[in-house]
């Protein structure tokens, strides 16, 4: 059975701007939650049939939401959780680059495989979401399925399923509310059908 995928990266959040928000438990904006809205507006095709979700609040308050209204069963699964930046969680590049510097350099040259203090390494974050993403697609929960999750899980997920450097990743734009298409067939390669 060929399953399709949207995964939707939250909203803009409540809170300060441009900083590395990792584990931190900011909700959604009020646009946010209409980014979010228009984005899933955008998406032609089938209803969904199942949905799971980052317990994180800024993705956790909009599937909820959306489950209830759509009657579909949700999951929350903790392995699609955004990358903890350890003592770096609620700074801005500038502030961690000021209080961690070579620490910071090593985490920008390498694209995150060097963690931050006291963070998740990049080796650590791919293989739970890698884990959480096969177990899924094990499961027979339906052949069209959202996920809302983080800019750094689609990032993950790209390295996983279309086997981009993360390097390559880097170089895609995944702002608020951005929104990935895939094709699973089990035991064939996964299939890029739309980006944003």
């Amino acid at each position: 059975m060929t399953i399709q995928i949207a995964i939707l990266r939250h909203g803009e959040v409540q809170g300060r701007a441009h900083v590395f928000r990792g584990a931190s438990n900011e909700p959604l904006s009020a646009l946010g939650l209409a980014q979010m809205q228009r984005a899933l507006a955008r998406i032609a095709g089938a209803p969904f049939d199942t949905l799971a979700t980052s317990p994180l609040p800024r993705c956790h308050q909009f599937a909820t939401d959306y489950a209830a209204q759509q009657r579909l069963p949700l999951q929350v699964m903790p392995c699609f959780s955004e990358l903890n930046f350890g003592e770096w969680e609620g700074l801005t590049p500038d502030e961690a680059a000021a209080r961690n510097p070579s620490e910071y350099a090593a985490f920008r040259a390498t694209h995150g495989a060097h963690a931050p203090p006291d963070g998740e390494t990049l080796a650590a974050f791919r293989a739970r979401i890698a884990q959480g993403w096969h177990a899924w697609m094990d499961q027979g929960s339906g052949s069209h399925r959202l996920l809302v999750t983080h800019a750094g899980v689609m990032r993950a997920l790209l390295m996983e399923l279309l086997g981009l450097t993360p390097a390559q990743t880097f170089q895609i734009a995944l702002p608020e509310a951005a929104c990935l298409r895939v094709s699973h067939l089990h035991g064939q390669p996964p299939f890029l059908l739309s980006l944003n």
